[in-house]
């Protein structure tokens, strides 16, 4: 049986990926999928309904990655750093064409629904909470070591890997690959080969 919800959200994230949240309408995700827009009407009443369920499931997708990180990491805060990294790298090949999805709604966060900002913010607040927590850790066990707070540290680093996705869709890989190794350099990473990406991981998309 079609999950015509999942669907829908499924074909709004590329969009809002690709182009941008209010740039597209129900008659884009209508010819996508082939369906009429009372279909979509039936399941999100009203775009506002739309954006704020697609940053949920962004959301549910970043806490599901940072927890497998966790998982297979456990208590090592260079190895998860690491992956954290990666996966910001794994998202330039898993689709040249689309940005951050967090990015994409920050972009516009002053005519985004309400709403939909509110629960962007708390995505934000809870993964920058994580790489908080694990730069911390880090610096602790005297791995990691970087000026100022972890805090201050983690939005440094989110800040230049969303911008790294953003420049990276106009120009290249290379870029992004460019901004990781400054990151690690800037905290005195060990120049070890980077993590490979598990594919099983799940993306924050």
């Amino acid at each position: 049986m079609t999950d015509r919800k999942a669907e829908i959200l499924q074909a709004a994230a590329d969009l809002l990926q690709t182009r941008s949240f209010t740039s597209f309408s129900y008659q884009d995700l209508s010819q996508r999928l082939g369906i009429t827009k009372a279909s979509i009407h039936h399941h999100f009443a009203t775009k506002e309904e739309l954006g704020v369920a697609l940053v949920e499931r962004f959301r549910a997708g970043q806490k599901a990655m940072l927890a497998e990180i966790d998982r297979v990491h456990d208590d090592r805060p260079l190895d998860r750093l690491e992956a954290f990294l990666q996966q910001s790298l794994g998202m330039t090949d898993s689709d040249p064409e689309k940005i951050c999805p967090g990015g994409a709604v920050q972009s516009e966060i002053n005519v985004v629904p309400e709403r939909m900002a509110r629960e962007l913010g708390e995505m934000i607040r809870e993964g920058r909470a994580w790489l908080t927590g694990v730069l911390a850790q880090g610096r602790g066990k005297g791995d990691l070591h970087f000026a100022g707070t972890a805090e201050d540290q983690a939005a440094l680093i989110m800040a230049s890997l969303q911008g790294g996705l953003q420049n990276a869709r106009a120009e290249s890989r290379a870029l992004m690959e460019a901004i990781v190794r400054q990151l690690r350099g800037g905290m005195a990473m060990e120049t070890t080969p980077y993590l490979s990406v598990d594919s099983t991981t799940p993306q924050p998309t």
